[in-house]
């Protein structure tokens, strides 16, 4: 992997290098999080055949104590209104989720996990956590403290980032 890079600019403030190291970083770890292989061992770990789309709709619906409308979810996930349908179709065949009417609009369909379902979200969260769990196994309590605090608080500002954007 190629080091950072400084970005196309003039002025730079005074902590560039810091950044870059970060940019570099949550580039690397968003490209390796997004890889088939590592989806594909967790799943295996946790003897789920899901994709990676049926998994962020298990994930959000688990997420949730309430069914929810296709269009919350697909808000939710990012995506539109038909992709969220054709992938929970896929779903309900192998027992995962359930289709139901909303009480309000009988034009809306609300989705929720089946118990096939939240068992297998929660076969699929138990290996992602003993795979971290391997992963962190050798940092010592005060830095996994820390960077768990510290990747919060990233996280955090990222979300209210995108909600002020309102785009």
């Amino acid at each position: 992997m190629a080091g950072p890079s400084r970005p196309p600019q003039e002025a730079t403030p005074a902590d560039d290098e810091t950044i870059i190291a970060i940019e570099s970083a949550v580039h690397s770890l968003a490209r390796r999080l997004k890889q088939a292989r590592l989806h594909d061992f967790v799943l295996k770990q946790a003897g789920v055949d899901v994709d990676q789309a049926g998994l962020a709709i298990l994930y959000a619906l688990h997420a949730e104590p309430v069914s929810l409308r296709v269009t919350d979810l697909a808000e939710r996930l990012g995506i539109d209104a038909p992709a969220v349908t054709r992938k929970a179709q896929r779903l309900e065949r192998l027992g995962l989720v359930s289709r139901g009417r909303d009480a309000d609009d009988a034009r809306a369909c609300r989705l929720s996990l089946t118990g096939r379902g939240t068992e297998a979200i929660e076969r699929f969260l138990l290996a992602r956590h003993r795979w971290l769990t391997t992963l962190l196994a050798d940092w010592p309590p005060a830095e996994r403290c820390e960077f768990a605090r510290l990747l919060g608080r990233f996280a955090d500002g990222i979300c209210q980032h995108l909600d002020e954007l309102d785009i």
